[in-house]
């Protein structure tokens, strides 16, 4: 992770915009403590970077029966929740679904996400949340 923030901020100084991914988003145990790390070392890495030019896109973990299937597939024992009775069913036009974090804590997570950003990096346009 630090190579890759340094890596931000290199081209942040050579003049590029620079976007910040974040995903997935998962509300795990001192989630916002462990966040709220990283856009902290975020700041500091593009703290003085003249005519800053960032944008941000936050992303939520979310899966699909397929995505599920083909994870479980790749990596058998793992830890990662996909609790479908845990989820929200997400449907779209076509009638496929994800499932996605219920209402409130996507709420919750996205209510914390805009009040940091705004807060440790006021200059980050916020362009995408999901």
């Amino acid at each position: 992770m630090p190579a890759r923030i340094e890596a931000l901020r290199q081209l942040a100084l050579a003049g590029y915009r620079i976007g910040l991914t974040i995903a997935p988003i998962m509300p795990i145990p001192e989630w916002r403590e462990q966040y709220g790390r990283l856009l902290s070392n975020v700041a500091d890495a593009l703290r003085g970077v003249p005519d800053l030019d960032l944008t941000a896109e936050i992303i939520t973990h979310r899966f699909t029966p397929s995505s599920k299937d083909v994870l479980l597939s790749w990596y058998p024992g793992t830890k990662l929740e996909m609790d479908e009775s845990a989820r929200a069913a997400k449907r779209n036009k076509f009638g496929g679904v994800k499932y996605v974090y219920p209402k409130d804590t996507m709420s919750e997570m996205r209510t914390w996400f805009v009040k940091e950003l705004d807060s440790v990096l006021p200059e980050a346009q916020l362009l995408y949340w999901t």
